[in-house]
Parts: C-alpha cells; structure tokens; sequence
C-alpha cells in the first residue's frame, strides 16, 4: 500500500481524492482542510517528470478524479449537467499545473514551487471571468465553511484564500522534502497568521470590521417549498397562494420591516396582469409592510424565449399611492438578475439562443438597491440578489458600494434535492458575507434559507423542503471593507507580482548564461 501511495498512479488517487472532499458539499465534516496538503502528493511524485505528455495525462486524471467526487451532487438536476460541469471545468484547474511544469523545466523546482500561488490566484480569478465558468469549482470555495480562518478576505476577497491554500501546499511539501525546521517553522507562521486575524475581528475587536453606527431591522423569509420554474398548470396558483398565506402568518406573528421571497415566487409579469397587481398592492397596504419580490417577464413577443429574472422591494407607500399618482409600471424601478447559470439560464457568448431548458435569460445591466421603512419610520436600504450572482464577488461588492446596509439573496435551490449541492452553495454565501462584512438573509424556495451574519455564522436555518417562515433581526452595516471598495486589487496584484518576478528571472537567467 505505501508503495502504491508514493507511485504516480497512487498520488493521482490520493491528491485527487483529498481535493474532491475538501469542498464543502459534506458539511458539517470539515473537509476543507484537506485542501492544505492536497497538491502534495501528487506534485512530489512528479518532482522528476520530463514527459510533458505523461505529466499532462496525470494532472488531468488526477484533477477529473476530484472533480467526479465533489460535484456528485449534479445527478440529482441532470447526469448530463453532471457530466459536462465535469468536463468542461476541469482545464481550469489543470492550467496552472501546466504552467507549473513548464516553470519547472525553465527555473528549477523550487522557484517553480514559490511562483505556484502567484500562478494559481492569477489563473483562478481568470476562470472565474470566463463566461463559461460554472464557478463552483474555484480552489477558495474548499474553505468556505473554516469562517474560525477565513476572516481576512475582508481585504483580499476570496482570492486571498487560492493564494493561501496553495502556499500551505507548497510549505508542506517543501519540509517533507527538506525535513528542515526552517520550513516547518514558516508552515506554522502561514497558519497563524489568517488564524490571528480571524480571532481579532471574531474575539477581540469586532467593530473594526463593522464599525459601530449600526441599526437592526426585523426580516421575514418565506420559503415556500414550490418550484419557481414547475410545468405543473397549477403550480403558480399552489406558489402564489403559500405566499400569500405565509406572508400574512409573518405578519401577524412578527411584524416584519420587511418579507423577503424567493427567486421568481412569481412566475409571471407582475405589472403586465392586473389582477395580480392589484391583489399584490392590497395585500401589501394591509400588512403595512414591504415585500421583497421576484417574478419573471418576456419583453418581448416576438422572441419567447427571452425572459427577465426580476426583483424589487414593493413597498406599503408604493402600494397605496400607485392608483392616485398613477404609477406606472415603467416607472417603478426593478432589479434585473445580471449573473445566470451557464447553459441553464443562459448561453455563454451566445446569449440570446436558446439554452438548454429552450429559454434565454436577457441579463440586467446595472447595480440598484432599495429603500424602505419600518413602522417607526426608519429608512433602510438593502441590496436584492439573485441565486447564481453568489458567485460573482465582485457583483455583490458593486450592491454594497451602491450603500445597502444589507443583502438579500433570492434562490432556488430545489433542483438539487436534499443533496451536497445545496450545502455547498449556502457556504459560498458566507464568503460573500464575509468578503463585504454584511448581513445576508438567504431565502430559498426549497432551503437551506436562514440569516448570515457579517463574520458567516448561520443562524435561524429552516428545515429542507418545509412551507414555512423564519424572522430575526437583521445587522444593518454602513462601514465597507477594504475589499468592497477594491474586489480585484489582489489577482491583479498577484499578476503584476508575477510578471516582474519572470522578468526578474528570465533578466538573472541571461546575465548567469552570458557570463
């Protein structure tokens, strides 16, 4: 067995079977800290390689093999889905392993090793740009549930973590290979470091991430456990009447500054059927409380296909003067979902085709957040996202910089069951949270809905697949971290930095050559 582990074969096993448990999709297991000694195998056993061919075949396998274990929780929308998220994210992860070996053959094995984070975070926020990107395969997200480590991405942003993840690989190996106390002692200084942070802004010093004007305010999530896109002729009648009933419940019970619903709760035009309307503005004028809305739309006739994923807090005020100001529906100003599924919702480069669900969602252009009040007159404001946009940071950092104080997140996430894929989302919203040092109330049609706080804790989660409500007071912050004011200052760092360390060596190379 130990021979099998320090063989080719063997480290492709073993890297990869460690890389595909360390993402968070097993919660509440804390497999993330697989992911600090992952590479390790498998970069140690290739130390020799000179095939490039052989060297690409196992790099492959071995990141093909992870990919196949974490993203199993895909079967449960569509084996096909399930098959092309893995063949078609998996070169994200063997670039850098490319440009490893590549680096390797050019300076040397060691200074290849201390090039590797700057490569990874560089080419991990370049996959992340791609509109093809699934995005759920991102090294940062093996972290996302170790909030006790992850706090300074307040300033990094979840790049901050890739770069991370990937230098405690390289101490790692550099002190097996080495057996030297040097390396062991900079492997625990790299462990302290983010651990020291997280234990300042957790334990000791809170208000320095979140200043200390801040306000609550009372929210209600009503999960409805009905599925927004359903070809059942009756499910937007079963959808609208749980809201309806539910909404009522928080509003006698709690008496919410606000309601929040989930992703598309509407399945049609709200201001294109005026019976709807008009119930909608008379609901919301009797429970004297605003509603965080999403419905979808077809602009245009001619094309059905096309539709829009929108949101907007509807407001008491909104409701009872609609009919004497006469408002009209291009008056009021919505929130139109940016970020989609790719080949889902929409299709990359190609965006006005057909997906494969047979429609194309038209994405919204702009950044907008809303105001509303409480009964004692108290102004807020609140950002409203839409599902897939979690997984754009920096899309989450433009709502922030437009002053919400908090965020609101619309799923559903019901197409994956009681699964891994559920868990591993509701983490990569605690980086979101994390990242801009805001509250995120996450309401979704089918779960995991519940409140986040400005460090990731959890708290008020609702049972999977139950029709029912869930309130709680909501930290309103106005202070911004460092990285909502700047969400890509580190890869484009990290990129420069790498950029002038090749210059530097490729310049120290020719001098060593030439004399």
């Amino acid at each position: 067995m130990t021979k099998f582990l320090f063989s080719k074969i063997g480290s492709i096993v073993l890297s990869g079977i460690l890389l595909g448990l360390s993402y968070p999709s097993f919660d509440p297991i804390p497999t993330g800290i697989l992911a600090w000694f992952a590479f390790v195998p498998f970069l140690l056993a290739h130390r020799e390689e000179n095939s490039f061919k052989k060297y690409l075949l196992n790099a492959s396998l071995f990141i093909l093999l992870a990919i196949l274990i974490d993203v199993y929780w895909l079967n449960y929308y569509s084996f096909k889905a399930y098959l092309f998220c893995v063949f078609s994210q998996f070169y994200f992860f063997v670039l850098p392993l490319t440009i490893f070996y590549f680096k390797k053959k050019r300076f040397g094995w060691k200074t290849a090793l201390l090039l590797l984070p700057f490569v990874w975070t560089l080419t991990d926020w370049l996959a992340h740009l791609a509109p093809h990107g699934m995005q759920v395969y991102l090294l940062p997200y093996t972290q996302a549930n170790n909030i006790w480590l992850v706090q300074f991405i307040d300033i990094t942003g979840m790049w901050g973590i890739t770069f991370w993840v990937v230098m405690m690989n390289v101490l790692i190996l550099l002190f097996i290979e080495t057996k030297s106390k040097k390396n062991l002692i900079f492997t625990v200084i790299w462990l302290i470091l983010p651990l020291f942070y997280s234990f300042y802004v957790l334990v000791l010093n809170s208000r320095s991430a979140i200043g200390t004007a801040n306000r609550k305010s009372k929210v209600s999530i009503v999960q409805t456990n009905q599925d927004s896109y359903s070809t059942d002729s009756t499910a937007s009648q079963k959808t609208f009447d749980e809201i309806v009933s539910l909404s009522d419940s928080a509003v006698r019970t709690a008496q919410p500054d606000l309601i929040i619903l989930p992703e598309a709760a509407i399945p049609v035009a709200l201001f294109q059927n005026k019976n709807l309307l008009d119930f909608t503005k008379n609901a919301i004028s009797n429970w004297q409380t605003s509603v965080a809305i999403g419905f979808v739309e077809f602009p245009d006739s001619t094309k059905k296909h096309i539709f829009r994923n929108n949101a907007l807090v509807f407001t008491p005020q909104l409701a009872m003067f609609w009919d004497s100001l006469k408002i009209q529906a291009q008056d009021v100003k919505v929130y139109q979902k940016r970020y989609g599924l790719p080949f889902v919702e929409l299709m990359p480069y190609f965006e006005t085709q057909p997906t494969t669900r047979g429609s194309a969602m038209e994405r919204g252009t702009e950044p907008y957040t809303f105001s509303y009040a409480n009964f004692a007159g108290d102004k807020f404001k609140v950002a409203l996202t839409i599902c897939w946009e979690q997984m754009y940071p920096h899309r989450m950092a433009e709502l922030v910089n437009d002053n919400a104080e908090f965020v609101a997140l619309m799923n559903n996430d019901a197409w994956f069951e009681k699964s891994g894929g559920a868990k591993q989302l509701l983490a990569f919203t605690r980086l979101r949270a994390i990242e801009n040092r805001r509250s995120i109330v996450r309401c979704s049609n089918g779960g995991i809905s519940c409140f986040i706080d400005p460090f990731g804790q959890i708290s008020g989660k609702l049972p999977w697949f139950t029709s029912t409500i869930g309130t709680q007071e909501v930290l309103c912050v106005y202070k911004k971290s460092f990285f909502t004011r700047h969400p890509e200052w580190f890869p484009k760092f990290c990129g420069v930095l790498l950029v002038l360390m090749l210059l530097f060596l490729f310049f120290f190379k020719k001098q060593q050559t030439t004399s």
